[in-house]
């Protein structure tokens, strides 16, 4: 422990002479692991107090590949500063390093809970239509929503109700006095709901690991951490990287070593 801990001294001190303000162990991260903030010429980079010391070196190494990506290109979305030619061969070997490095127990439970959803749904979905046929799930049901007073019609648009002293939920609907099929309707305008934040959340997932400027970071990473497995994924890449001039890899090389 003394060994790890005086080497992230020694990293720390190398990483605030380039003039970049590290912070290991203070703060959360914002919820990440790391995190690299700049405004105009201040840099820092933040490590999340939730780490052990062997994970800090692949994380410092992660966030300075955003720094090094910044240092060249203030938009964070063009990667040629470093793969002179960057192909579509390059990208997908990123995305391949990419998706080795994604946490799959969090991306499974997303996609776990969405096929429960849509079980639960399909369920409601026949219940319904055995007293309306003709049920839609894309389009209103005035028949049945006419038969929904207020303030239990707002449960069709939000989980929960206030009104006055009194506090209406989708947990609480077999306490109302509405028909089966009103309470039907309203569970399945609630599942909708919890699906499309389940969408929302995966696509932004997906948006966020396949940024430029992520793909690079997670890449840099593996490259100093696992150089031999990440050349059997990313042989382009790697061979980029090797005959890359950039100065900055200089420092990545000595963080490393």
């Amino acid at each position: 422990m003394a060994c790890e801990r005086d080497r992230i001294l020694k990293i720390n001190e190398y990483l605030s002479s380039l003039g970049i303000k590290v912070n290991i162990g203070k703060n959360k991260a914002r919820g990440h692991k790391g995190f690299f903030m700049h405004r105009f010429d201040n840099y820092r980079i933040d490590i999340s107090k939730n780490l052990d010391d062997k994970a800090i070196l692949s994380v410092i190494l992660h966030e300075f590949a955003h720094f090094i990506h910044y240092s060249y290109d203030k938009t964070l979305l063009d990667l040629n500063f470093i793969f002179n030619n960057y192909s579509d061969d390059i990208r997908e070997e990123l995305i391949n390093i990419t998706i080795q490095d994604v946490p799959k127990d969090f991306a499974a439970s997303l996609y776990n809970q969405k096929d429960q959803l849509n079980k639960e749904l399909k369920i409601l979905i026949d219940k319904i239509k055995q007293s309306y046929p003709h049920f839609k799930l894309s389009e209103k049901n005035k028949n049945i929503e006419k038969n929904i007073p207020f303030p239990l019609n707002f449960l069709l648009k939000y989980d929960n109700v206030k009104h006055f002293n009194n506090l209406y939920s989708i947990s609480a609907l077999e306490q109302t006095n509405l028909n089966e099929e009103a309470k039907i309707y309203i569970k399945i305008r609630f599942i909708q709901r919890n699906i499309k934040r389940i969408n929302a959340r995966i696509n932004k997932l997906n948006k966020y690991y396949n940024t430029p400027t992520e793909l690079f970071a997670r890449f840099i990473d593996s490259y100093y951490t696992k150089p031999e497995y990440t050349k059997r994924l990313a042989p382009i890449a790697c061979s980029c990287i090797k005959k890359s001039d950039n100065p900055y890899f200089e420092n990545l090389n000595r963080i490393f070593s």
